[in-house]
């Protein structure tokens, strides 16, 4: 998947629809887990990424996803697409950021633990980073994994605007 992002930009820019020095990669869910991804796989290629109730940790998502229905034909077809879940999980690779990174996690996100992004803030701290410089950690004490509420999707919008101005500037 992240080779195909990849593509799309090349795609984007060949086609001049994208500026190469410009591009934000931005996804919420498993989207959020593929701009942390992108921040830590591919650095030249985005100049921040915004990950919104994101998956860094691809084991641990599977741990807790084990009390759900279905869970065991997810896990096998994850397992045939990532066989190795800690090489292809961000939280393992926080020295590897050199992209800014906006990280938000509602507190009472249900469906991906907010552990998830907590954990990669931490990391991220860990192995140097600076909060406000390199990464930005916003947790929501009210959110859930689908901005049920307005203030939520607000205080978002918010962060992403200011995050864009300061990292991605028009």
């Amino acid at each position: 998947m992240q080779d195909d992002l990849n593509d799309a930009v090349d795609w984007a820019v060949k086609q001049g629809i994208a500026d190469p020095k410009r591009v934000c990669i931005v996804g919420a869910s498993y989207g959020g887990y593929a701009a942390m991804r992108a921040a830590q796989r591919d650095p030249a290629k985005y100049r921040c990424a915004i990950s919104y109730a994101g998956v860094s940790d691809l084991a641990a998502m599977m741990r807790y996803d084990s009390r759900f229905l279905y869970h065991g034909t997810r896990k096998a077809w994850l397992k045939e697409q990532a066989p190795d879940f800690v090489a292809v999980s961000p939280v393992h690779f926080a020295a590897q950021f050199e992209t800014p990174i906006l990280l938000m996690h509602g507190k009472k996100d249900r469906r991906v633990q907010v552990s998830q992004s907590r954990e990669m803030a931490e990391k991220l701290k860990a192995a140097g980073k600076v909060q406000g410089r390199d990464y930005i950690y916003v947790e929501q004490p009210l959110a859930d994994h689908h901005f049920s509420r307005e203030a939520d999707r607000v205080e978002f919008l918010e962060q992403m605007d200011a995050f864009l101005k300061a990292h991605n500037p028009a």
